[in-house]
C-alpha cells in the first residue's frame, strides 16, 4: 500500500491506495502535467504579448539608429561630400564608378584604354586626397 496526494477544491488530500493504483495515478498525473505544459507552451509560443516579455525581463533592442547616430551619419556624409568636391572631375568620376556603381578597375581601365596599374595609381591619389581632407 502507498499513499498518494491530490488536490480537491484547493485542499491537499492524502489517501492510501494499492501499489498498482499508485503507479497508474503517477503515470496519469505525469501525463497531465506534461500536457498542461505543452498547452501552455503552445499558447505562449505564438501569442506572447510585448508586456509579458518586458515583465519577464526580456529587453527589446531597436534596429533603428538613435537620433545621435543619425545626426553623426548625416555629418559624416556631409563631410565626405565636401571631400569629394575637392577632387578633380576625373577623380570624382573614378570614385563614383568604383565605389558607388561597383564597377571593377579592370573594366574601367579597358574603357579608358589604360593599364589597370595606372588606374590604380589614379584611384590611390584620389583616396589620399580624400583622406588628407578628412584628417
Amino acid at each position: 500500500m502507498k499513499k498518494i496526494k491530490y488536490e480537491v477544491n484547493g485542499k491537499l488530500v492524502e489517501i492510501e491506495v494499492t501499489d498498482s493504483f499508485a503507479e497508474s495515478y503517477e503515470i496519469i498525473n505525469l501525463e497531465t502535467k506534461r500536457n498542461d505544459w505543452k498547452h501552455e507552451r503552445r499558447s505562449t509560443k505564438y501569442n506572447s504579448s510585448l508586456d509579458l516579455l518586458v515583465e519577464s525581463g526580456f529587453q527589446i533592442v531597436s534596429e533603428e539608429p538613435t537620433p545621435d547616430e543619425k545626426l553623426e551619419k548625416q555629418e559624416d556624409i556631409s563631410l565626405l561630400r565636401q571631400a569629394l568636391f575637392t577632387l578633380t572631375e576625373d577623380q570624382q568620376w573614378l570614385i563614383k564608378e568604383v565605389y558607388f556603381k561597383g564597377r571593377s578597375q579592370v573594366e574601367i581601365a579597358k574603357e579608358l584604354g589604360i593599364l589597370k596599374s595606372s588606374l590604380n595609381d589614379r584611384l590611390s591619389r584620389a583616396l589620399k586626397k580624400i583622406k588628407k581632407f578628412l584628417n
